[in-house]
């Protein structure tokens, strides 16, 4: 069932107002991401409006990409869409299937240790608490082109083991192991040199310049779940785009 509608604010079309109550709903994780929500007609009972204001909050909601409409089964919350990730540009797709067999995935640890203050603070931790961190590499034609280290709260993925993320997609495996969903990630890119853990898994020189992604992944209520710390070879990195 949907939340109460908000108290009325003078001058805000009705529609805006359902609008918001359901991104709310979706924020909480009402509805989890590719399940159905009610029809229309139930909503508007539940709000005591119109279908007709109910339908203009979900054309609002389906053009913002918070849901999807299908013909003749209804109304479904969107699942998020990660392919504008700066990690593409590596063909890193989380463990997802790659039709070229000289692509992968390797697990190279799970492990708990301590972390720095900044993501510690993301994680909700206090500083000097232990985490757990995944350490994956992708290769590409036999070349490690990036690894990369995700951060968790310990209790988040207790119990999580090198075979759970054999072919296997991360956020596939939060989601069925623990119940955890990823609803939305943000990504920073940065440029620095390598660092002796760095030259050692690239197999390059020492201070070779690297590309730098740190990643936060949003559960629902706003809430960070993994911090991720992406190191790519800058030679293998390429970027062009076309604009119409």
């Amino acid at each position: 069932m949907a939340s109460a509608l908000p108290v009325a604010e003078e001058g805000r079309p009705l529609h805006l107002q359902i609008k918001a109550a359901i991104a709310a709903d979706l924020v909480k994780g009402t509805w989890k991401p590719g399940e159905k929500l009610p029809t229309e007609a139930e909503i508007a009972l539940d709000f005591g409006v119109s279908e007709g204001t109910v339908r203009q909050a979900v054309i609002a909601l389906v053009k913002e990409g918070r849901l999807t409409r299908r013909s003749g089964k209804g109304t479904f919350a969107a699942k998020p869409n990660f392919d504008r990730s700066f990690e593409r540009f590596y063909r890193f797709r989380d463990g997802q299937d790659n039709k070229d067999s000289r692509y992968g995935v390797h697990v190279l640890g799970i492990k708990t240790t301590t972390v720095a203050p900044d993501i510690a603070k993301a994680l909700g931790c206090r500083v000097g608490t232990k985490v757990t961190s995944i350490h994956r590499a992708i290769k590409q034609n036999e070349i490690t082109v990036c690894h990369s280290i995700s951060y968790f709260r310990q209790e988040k993925i207790d119990g999580l083991t090198d075979k759970d993320l054999e072919d296997a997609a991360l956020y596939d495996v939060l989601r069925a192991k623990f119940g955890t969903y990823v609803v939305r990630v943000t990504e920073t890119l940065k440029a620095r040199v390598a660092s002796e853990v760095d030259c050692e898994i690239f197999k390059v020189k020492r201070n070779s310049p690297v590309i730098s992604i740190e990643r936060h992944a949003y559960t629902y209520e706003h809430q960070v779940v993994e911090v991720r710390q992406t190191i790519a070879r800058s030679d293998e990195f390429s970027y062009r785009i076309e604009l119409r």
